[in-house]
């Protein structure tokens, strides 16, 4: 079988088929993470974050904005909490209090934004977005203005130095003074190019916004080439950004978190284990077997314990991570979720709290969570098309 048949990307509208050849030369940055300060053993229950009870906050998106938005993100603006995301054309912000639409933001300059296009919201001046049909990145301000822009270069010779980019809630665009950050995880089963002689595939990588330039800025850590670990649902990477500017990096199969410096030169490690979960187990499937039957894939990813979202709450200076458990049962028919819990651990690195696992889970949509003032705000499922529910979790501290 060819190379070019075992690894794949995504794009904005389909799903190419890509080889994995390339050189050393192409990786940037070969150091190794080290270890940071870390919590030996998970922590007991604590009242840090409740989740026997929450309130509900609604957001009033009206009949022409969808409810299950492409990207969005909570910020900060004169001192309110507001509601940012992005439907077709606009970035639309709520009050996050009310509830309220109170204004909008055209990205029409930065093109028909889809798929894993996104943005990031740093201040009225400083918007960030990614365009994923056109590989381009944008600067604009509050009027839409596009201050600066430039196409993320691809590699025609070498096409798996080119990230997969997904510039949505999980792994947002950052920016940091001209470089902006994309990031994204790979389909397929990538232990198979270890056997190709392939030993780095790059996850993130920084774009100079004055002159298009990029180099690699992380990889998928080796254990994803020592073992195969399925062709999706593991091989997602999930990113946050803290006020001290480091980047941390959440792989679905690692007790640990990564945490980068901002120009991506050094590198270090954050234990943050489910106390309730298991050692993950490799995948026992093989790719051909897996495209034959996805379901096999999904029976195989829901029956491990496994991480996903990674948040910095800068409101109580936290790190929160989310932790997916296994679904005992399942129907092919149906949609699935995992049961879920979340650590919280401060920037030192000491794992402060992990919540029980969540009952009723199926209710949550962990694609659109946010931190605010008073916790945690996770999205809930709802047949109301013209509001947004939130379960609002208060944290402690």
């Amino acid at each position: 079988m060819k190379i070019s048949s075992f690894f794949k990307y995504r794009n904005s509208t389909t799903t190419y088929i890509i080889g994995l050849l390339f050189t050393a030369s192409s990786i940037f940055a070969s150091f190794s993470c080290t270890p940071a300060k870390t919590a030996k053993g998970g922590a007991s229950d604590s009242t840090m974050m409740s989740t026997q009870k929450y309130e509900v906050k609604k957001i009033h998106i009206g009949s022409h904005i969808s409810n299950r938005p492409l990207c969005s993100q909570v910020v900060t603006i004169g001192g309110k909490d507001k509601y940012l995301m992005l439907d077709e054309s606009s970035i639309y912000i709520f009050d996050w209090q009310s509830g309220n639409l109170e204004d909008s933001i055209s990205v029409k300059a930065c093109g028909e934004l889809s798929n894993y296009s996104g943005f990031t919201f740093i201040s009225s001046d400083s918007i960030a977005v990614y365009n994923d049909a056109q590989r381009k990145a944008f600067i604009i301000n509050k009027t839409g203005k596009v201050l600066s822009e430039c196409v993320v270069p691809t590699d025609q010779d070498n096409p798996a130095n080119n990230v997969s980019i997904v510039a949505l809630n999980s792994s947002r665009a950052n920016v940091d003074g001209n470089n902006i950050a994309l990031s994204g995880g790979m389909l397929g089963c990538l232990n198979m190019a270890k056997g190709m002689g392939i030993t780095k595939i790059p996850v993130s990588e920084l774009v100079d916004l004055t002159n298009g330039k990029t180099k690699i800025a992380a990889n998928y850590p080796s254990i994803y080439l020592d073992s195969n670990w399925g062709t999706n649902y593991l091989n997602q990477v999930y990113t946050a950004r803290d006020s001290k500017g480091y980047t941390l990096f959440s792989y679905p199969i690692m007790d640990k978190v990564l945490r980068y410096n901002s120009d991506f030169t050094q590198c270090d490690t954050i234990y943050m284990q489910s106390r309730y979960g298991e050692a993950i187990e490799p995948c026992k499937l093989s790719q051909e077997k897996i495209e034959e039957d996805e379901a096999l894939e999904i029976k195989y990813y829901i029956s491990q314990t496994s991480y996903s979202n990674i948040l910095f709450d800068p409101y109580r200076n936290l790190y929160i991570r989310m932790v997916e458990h296994p679904l005992s049962k399942w129907n092919v028919k149906e949609t699935f979720v995992k049961p879920m819990s979340f650590i919280i651990a401060d920037t030192e690195g000491n794992v402060l709290s992990e919540t029980p696992i969540i009952s009723g889970s199926t209710k949550f949509l962990s694609s659109n969570m946010h931190v605010t003032k008073d916790g945690l705000a996770i999205a809930m499922q709802n047949q109301d098309e013209n509001n947004i529910y939130f379960a609002c979790f208060n944290i402690n501290r």
